[in-house]
């Protein structure tokens, strides 16, 4: 009996880890991860600027959860998507920088 839930046991257990790994391995294009530390530089500056005004203060939040969804989205493996919405918030810091 212990034979034959061994060899179960360690499919399963690979199965898992296979499945845990996912797109997690795969490295995201130099491009792509320049503009997500282009980013977050971005959103950092705005950030200490300290923007009072409520629309900035919102356009701000609009960049940080577009970088936070961008960040999840390359550890995913899901590199245009991210790119897509780096883009959308390069440019809202770059609008609140100016």
């Amino acid at each position: 009996m212990l034979k034959s839930i061994g060899p179960a046991i360690l499919a399963i257990l690979t199965c898992t880890v296979f499945a845990s790994a996912g797109g997690s391995n795969l490295k995201p294009p130099a491009e792509l991860a320049n503009l997500e530390r282009e980013v977050s530089l971005k959103i950092a500056h705005v950030r200490d600027q300290g923007p009072t005004d409520p629309a900035r203060r919102k356009q701000l939040a609009d960049a940080e959860a577009l970088d936070t969804k961008a960040e999840q989205e390359i550890g995913a493996g899901n590199f245009r998507s991210a790119q897509n919405d780096l883009v959308k918030a390069n440019a809202l810091t770059t609008e609140l920088l100016n």
